[in-house]
């Protein structure tokens, strides 16, 4: 190796080292870092979101009912002014500021990866119907000739949402102090962000549709499948994994898989000897196996087989499994043993989510992981 190309060597490598540095902050620091532009966000509001901000958190701070309704009121006429879905009287609680709902899905899809690589449909209706099925049949048609009717399959899924609950306790004193304090309304934020982030992933991951959303690990689809071909994972496998999908899918597919499996990807090597895993060195662009990007899933499970040791490892355009988040977010005062004598509040925020992944074809998975 030549001066100049170990010189090149050595900074590719810093750039690396400095990009796993970047990408090593857990969660909760890359949550800090992207509220910091929340804050920044609340400071500009105008003076009449400011207003509705200040009287939401004193609502909350006093627990009073009447005032509550006053601003449910309020926010209601921001809503519609806006053309965002409300939702029904019947949900319950009171509507959270525009800002602060959509500042919370923000960090919601910053801190999913299941939020990042899916289709996120906002504002959906109450219930959506989904064609699926087989693509359309294409044909050479000569001039003037009859198109031939298509021989595509329809099938139907429908996209429910569910309610999706959490309960936390505040002090009346930090409530109070959130109506004029965007740092303080940032990390009554955050509180929810990561409890609701931990729950809606896992359902996208592997609920059963049952009160929940459909994960892609459920029924609701039968993705091509594939084992793990010997005692240890190899590059065949991933590679068997990605071809068995159409090239029309397959072109478009995201690898996911949990923590276990990486350190298991890491090691690989081509028949070259170079390794089959690239980290990225750019902030914000993932990581990538085989040419494709890859997101981190840890609700995969690490204990699948006899052994409770395998797991999986999935294939697919993700962009098919589809979110719909309905309606507004709502909070409300919940009720606890010893909120009066510690002078507590606790509140109830209220989400209404669906999920479901669309066509089998989309997806594959590698198992018996280990």
């Amino acid at each position: 190796m030549t001066k100049l190309q170990e010189v090149i060597a050595a900074e590719v490598a810093k750039g690396v080292d400095a990009a796993r540095a970047e990408f090593s902050a857990d969660v909760e620091n890359k949550l800090k870092a992207l509220s910091k532009d929340a804050i920044a966000k609340k400071v500009n509001n105008d003076d009449d979101e400011k207003a509705r901000v200040k009287s939401f958190f004193k609502a909350l701070a006093s627990g009073d009912r009447t005032e509550m309704r006053e601003v449910q009121t309020d926010l209601e006429k921001d809503y519609k002014a806006k053309g965002q879905t409300v939702g029904t009287s019947n949900q319950g609680g009171i509507l959270v500021p525009t800002t602060i709902d959509q500042s919370i899905r923000d960090k919601l899809e910053y801190v999913s990866p299941m939020r990042r690589i899916s289709t996120v449909i906002s504002n959906m209706p109450a219930k959506l119907v989904l064609s699926t099925g087989s693509l359309p049949t294409t044909y050479w048609v000569a001039e003037g000739a009859a198109i031939t009717e298509s021989g595509v399959t329809f099938t139907q899924k429908t996209l429910t949402p569910f309610k999706a609950a959490g309960l936390d306790k505040f002090t009346s004193e930090v409530l109070a102090d959130a109506a004029s304090n965007p740092s303080i309304q940032n990390y009554v934020e955050d509180r929810f962000v990561l409890s609701l982030a931990l729950l809606e992933n896992a359902a996208f991951v592997s609920g059963d549709g049952s009160g929940k959303p459909f994960g892609f690990r459920s029924s609701a689809i039968t993705p091509a499948s594939v084992a793990q071909g010997a005692a240890a994972l190899t590059y065949g496998d991933l590679v068997a994994l990605k071809y068995k999908l159409g090239t029309a899918y397959r072109e478009t597919g995201t690898f996911v898989l949990p923590s276990t499996a990486v350190q298991l990807v890491e090691t690989l090597k081509d028949t070259t000897g170079r390794p089959i895993w690239r980290d990225s060195i750019a902030v914000n662009v993932p990581a990538t196996l085989l040419g494709r990007p890859v997101e981190i899933v840890d609700e995969i499970p690490s204990n699948l087989g006899t052994g409770t040791n395998e797991s999986e490892i999935w294939y697919g355009n993700f962009k098919q499994y589809m979110i719909g988040d309905r309606g507004a977010l709502r909070v409300d005062l919940g009720t606890d043993a010893d909120d009066f004598s510690k002078d507590k509040v606790s509140l109830r925020i209220i989400k209404r989510v669906a999920g479901m992944p669309v066509g089998d074809y989309n997806f594959a998975k590698l198992t018996a992981v280990k």
